[in-house]
């Protein structure tokens, strides 16, 4: 088992993010890890973005998948707006994101409807 990631790990993969300049086309307000984005980011920059959400997913979550509200408030005193709710159409679902200046950061659960088309 690896060990849980710190604020400090967080700070760190976020800032590495912060500097991403944001790709041309119509992608204003979409999150940094969104398809539409991640997919024209270079493959540095792509491994950087995988790595923060794999981080703050985990530095966010309790050990049982729920919320770490002192985490995530952590976070924002650092400087970045971070929230992560239950989701109000899917409860046993989180949604939430990380705002690095002008980038966010999802790091939502994925739904359980977005793979209902391939049924």
């Amino acid at each position: 088992m690896y060990p849980r990631p710190t604020l400090k790990d967080v700070c760190e993969v976020l800032e590495r993010i912060k500097a991403i300049p944001r790709p041309d086309g119509d992608n204003e307000g979409d999150p940094i890890n969104s398809d539409n984005v991640f997919s024209v980011l270079s493959t540095e920059h792509q491994s950087a973005v995988s790595r923060a959400h794999q981080v703050c997913l985990e530095y966010t979550r309790t050990l049982d998948g729920g919320v770490d509200r002192r985490a995530v408030g952590h976070v924002t005193r650092r400087g970045y707006r971070a929230s992560l709710d239950a989701s109000q159409y899917e409860p046993d679902r989180l949604v939430g994101n990380v705002k690095i200046d002008s980038w966010n950061l999802d790091i939502s659960d994925f739904s359980h409807n977005e793979h209902d088309d391939e049924y």
